[in-house]
C-alpha cells in the first residue's frame, strides 16, 4: 500500500508541474496586457512610460523564458507572488477563500450523495416501479438541464417568486441551500442511475445465487453483497465531482456571488491578473489530484485485487 501511494504522489508531482507550466506559457500567449488593464482601472493614462515602468514593476519586461525560470523558483520556494490587484500574498487570499469553497462544496458533496444512494437503491429495490420512473425522470432532467440554467431556476422560484431563501451572498445557512442544490442534484440524480444499473447487474451474479440458496435474506443480499460491489464505480464519480467542486465551481460560485475560489479565479482573469491565475491552477491541481489519490486508495482498500491491476 506504501508504494501504492507513493506513485500517486509521485503521478501528482508530475501532473502539477506540467498543469502550471502549460497555464504559464497560455497566458503568456492570451491577448490582452496586464498593464493596460491595471493603468486604465486606476484611471491613469496608458502612456508608453507608464506602461514601460508598470512592465517591469511586475516583472514582465524579462524573456518568457526568464519568467518562468523566477516564477518556478519562487512557487517551490513557497512565494506564489503578489496579487496585481490587491497587492496581497496570493497564497494568503487563496487560503481565505478556501473554506467557502469547502462549505458550498461538502454542501454540494452531501446532496450529490444522498441522492445517488436514497434514489439508486430504490430504484433498484422497485425496477420498473414508480420510484424507478421518477429516478429515470430526474436522471433526464439533470444530464439536460446545465448547472447555470438550474441556478437560474431556483432563484427565480424560491427567491423571486416565493421569497423564500437568498439568491446571493455567505452569511447563514439559508444562502448554502440554492448553490448546494444546483451542485449537487444533477450530478446525484445521473449517479443515481449508474447505481441502479449496477445493482441490477450485479443481482444475476453466481455469488448473489450462492447467496441467496444459503438462505440470506434479502436486506443481507442487497447491501452485504450487491451494494457493496456495486459501489465502486461510484466511489470513483463520487470522488471526481468532489475534486472539480473542491477547486472551485466557477459558474455556480459567480452566479450565486460566494465569496469562494471559483469567484476568485474569474475576477483574475477579467483583470489578468496573472500571479493570481497561475497561484490558482497549481491550487486546483493539487486539490483535483490529491482527491483522485484518495479515491484510488479507498478503492484498494474496499477491492484489494485492484492493487494488482
Amino acid at each position: 500500500m506504501i508504494r501504492f501511494i507513493l506513485e500517486r504522489v509521485a503521478q501528482l508531482v508530475i501532473i502539477v508541474l506540467v498543469v502550471s507550466t502549460l497555464t504559464f506559457v497560455l497566458m503568456r500567449l492570451a491577448p490582452g496586457d496586464p498593464a493596460t488593464i491595471l493603468l486604465t482601472a486606476h484611471n491613469v493614462p496608458a502612456s508608453e512610460e507608464a506602461l514601460t515602468a508598470l512592465r517591469k514593476e511586475l516583472g514582465l519586461s524579462e524573456p518568457l523564458h526568464i519568467q518562468y525560470v523566477n516564477w518556478l523558483r519562487d512557487v517551490s520556494t513557497g512565494h506564489w507572488g503578489t496579487s496585481y490587484v490587491s497587492k496581497e500574498s496570493v497564497l494568503t487570499e487563496l487560503w481565505n477563500r478556501l473554506p467557502a469553497t469547502v462549505e458550498l462544496a461538502s454542501a454540494g458533496f452531501a446532496v450529490m450523495t444522498l441522492l445517488t444512494l436514497g434514489m439508486g437503491l430504490a430504484a433498484s429495490v422497485q425496477s420498473s416501479g414508480w420510484l424507478d420512473r421518477l429516478g429515470r425522470l430526474f436522471a433526464l432532467l439533470g444530464s439536460s438541464i446545465p448547472s447555470f440554467w438550474l441556478g437560474f431556476l431556483l432563484i427565480y422560484l424560491f427567491s423571486v417568486r416565493l421569497g423564500w431563501l437568498p439568491s446571493m451572498g455567505r452569511e447563514d445557512w439559508t444562502h448554502l441551500v440554492l448553490p448546494a442544490l444546483t451542485l449537487g442534484a444533477g450530478l446525484g440524480a445521473v449517479q443515481a442511475r449508474v447505481l441502479r444499473a449496477q445493482m441490477l447487474e450485479l443481482g444475476d451474479r453466481n455469488f448473489v445465487k450462492a447467496a441467496k440458496a444459503r438462505g440470506f435474506s434479502r436486506t443481507h443480499i442487497l447491501f452485504f453483497e450487491i451494494f457493496k460491489h456495486a459501489i465502486l464505480p461510484i466511489i470513483t464519480l463520487l470522488g471526481t465531482n468532489l475534486s472539480f467542486m473542491l477547486a472551485g465551481n466557477v459558474i455556480v460560485e459567480t452566479i450565486f456571488s460566494w465569496p469562494g475560489l471559483g469567484k476568485y479565479f474569474i475576477d483574475a482573469i477579467t483583470q489578468r491578473d496573472y500571479p493570481v491565475i497561475q497561484g490558482y491552477v497549481i491550487f486546483a491541481a493539487f486539490l483535483i489530484v490529491g482527491v483522485q489519490c484518495l479515491v484510488d486508495v479507498v478503492q484498494v482498500a474496499v477491492d484489494p485485487r485492484l492493487r494488482l491491476r
